[in-house]
């Protein structure tokens, strides 16, 4: 069986976006936010499928540091990183078994592959929602230019370098099924 998550060992591919301001990025956004304000985990998971469910094979996840993607990793007393399972929530506790089970190595970052969308979407974004976690990873189409994140608002931020078939096929569905901000 394969694991949820597989390393690539590839980096970021956009030379074009800014990873420390998104906003500074030299793309074209758009923002993604549920119509309904009593948005959870399983609304943002659907708002996913619809954007990009027919386009996840292409999609690479990338993130700095995979291990310190929950904020409970940090230890503020003695300024090391804990990634032990003991004391933290079960939002961090699951992300963790998910690392350990997917053989993540402590110290990489770059992008994975995901094999099981759903629970790899459950468990990162119920950290999200839940503030364990300041943002989601990013999400990369490194064929098709554009990445995307999640955001604790509620709402999917994308960023693309053209507009291209496949990015006009996410921004009409985004129109047609959510409020957007461009």
């Amino acid at each position: 069986m394969k694991n949820l998550l597989e390393e690539i060992n590839h980096e970021f591919p956009f030379s074009w976006a800014d990873l420390n301001s998104y906003r500074d990025s030299n793309a074209y956004r758009n923002e993604f936010y549920l119509k309904d304000k009593d948005w959870v985990t399983e609304d943002l998971i659907g708002m996913f499928d619809s954007l990009f469910g027919k386009f996840k094979a292409n999609l690479l996840i990338f993130n700095r540091q995979w291990w310190n993607f929950c904020l409970e990793t940090w230890d503020i007393e003695s300024e090391a990183n804990d990634y032990n399972l003991a004391g933290k929530s079960e939002e961090a506790q699951n992300y963790l078994k998910l690392l350990i089970n997917s053989q993540i190595q402590v110290s990489y970052d770059g992008c994975c592959i995901c094999n099981d969308w759903p629970k790899f979407l459950k468990t990162i974004l119920e950290c999200v929602v839940k503030n364990k976690a300041p943002y989601s990873p990013v999400f990369c189409d490194i064929k098709n230019e554009y990445f995307f994140y999640f955001h604790e608002s509620g709402s999917i931020g994308i960023y693309y370098k053209e507009r291209n078939p496949i990015v006009m096929k996410i921004l009409k569905v985004g129109h047609e099924k959510y409020s957007v901000q461009d």
